[in-house]
């Protein structure tokens, strides 16, 4: 007898108010081919009897004797998984009724592609939509100019081709940031993609890794950065990687020194990449040069000595030519 088609894996810790609605959004599916690994990591709360309350042959529980933690987990789902494609539903967030659907029929189609994610809708902890949502717009060729300055993926809004995602891990260490690492291993070697239209509801609440732990994930982010800026050969001083979190914050720039600075940064990352090719070059000009416009918007209260630099930037200089040219 053959396996399921499609692996979903949920890590669970603690999540009791939200399990059972994340569980019946994974059941819900359209694509009805499916395992759904649970893996407890050890929860305190009563998150395994909301698991065990919900019957269906499709669900595969699996408890860890302790807390491990999301790194570990998450390795572990994929040992297990026996899909052709595979996908992870954070235990807090809600899938759309087609997503699984969807998603796979475009990794059908574009066999070149090792994953693909969607855009997002942000609900509270009521189930309530929030203002806002996760929906960024860049082509394929584009990501891996843009995960160089921030995220373009949502765990739970990703599915991947099992090919794909078997080569890689997630890194022990790097929990909080640990999907942004692999699929930067992902995405050097696979093509990737949002298919743009929301199909996950991601949860805001109290609760969440990115609200509680803040300064963890900073100093993650600055490991994550620098592993990039290696690869790429610069071995970025701590005032670089200060200068490349500011661009990326909504902190904003006070004095022209700072300015120069973040000019600087900029210019260095373009010519680096013009010696090493290491990102399609156009793709990269043209990333920075967006960013380069967020950082003067920034600067505005400068007024006329921001405007003189952005126009006589070399930045700008270099996008203008990436419009000409034909490489």
């Amino acid at each position: 007898m053959s396996g399921p088609v499609l692996s979903v894996i949920m890590p669970v810790y603690n999540t009791e108010r939200f399990v059972k609605k994340a569980i019946k959004s994974v059941l819900n599916q359209t694509f009805e081919d499916f395992e759904l690994i649970i893996i407890d990591d050890g929860s305190s709360d009563d998150s395994l009897a909301q698991i065990k309350s919900i019957t269906d042959n499709r669900i595969k529980l699996h408890r860890n004797d302790k807390n491990r933690g999301i790194v570990y987990s998450r390795n572990k789902g994929l040992g297990l998984a026996q899909g052709d494609f595979i996908g992870f539903i954070d235990a807090d967030d809600v899938a759309y009724p087609s997503k699984f659907e969807e998603q796979i029929s475009f990794l059908r189609i574009n066999k070149d592609f090792g994953m693909v994610g969607s855009w997002a809708n942000f609900i509270d902890e009521k189930g309530n939509r929030l203002r806002g949502s996760w929906k960024l717009k860049a082509s394929s060729k584009m990501i891996p100019s843009l995960m160089l300055f921030k995220n373009y993926f949502l765990q739970s809004a990703v599915l991947y081709r099992k090919g794909c995602i078997s080569r890689f891990s997630f890194r022990d260490g790097l929990d909080i940031l640990e999907d942004y690492m692999i699929w930067l291993e992902i995405i050097s070697e696979f093509k990737t993609w949002n298919l743009q239209k929301p199909l996950v509801y991601y949860r805001i609440h109290d609760g969440g890794v990115t609200k509680s732990k803040k300064e963890e994930m900073h100093a993650k982010e600055k490991k994550v950065f620098k592993l990039q800026f290696l690869e790429l050969g610069i071995d970025p001083t701590d005032h670089e990687i200060d200068m490349h979190l500011l661009i990326r914050s909504d902190k904003h720039v006070n004095d022209i020194e700072t300015l120069k600075s973040t000019e600087k940064w900029l210019l260095k990352i373009i010519g680096r990449n013009a010696e090493l090719r290491i990102y399609n070059h156009k793709m990269l000009t043209r990333v920075v040069f967006n960013r380069w416009l967020k950082v003067c918007y920034k600067a505005s209260k400068l007024h006329v000595k921001m405007m003189y630099r952005l126009l006589t930037s070399e930045i700008t200089i270099l996008m203008l030519k990436s419009y000409t040219s034909r490489t």
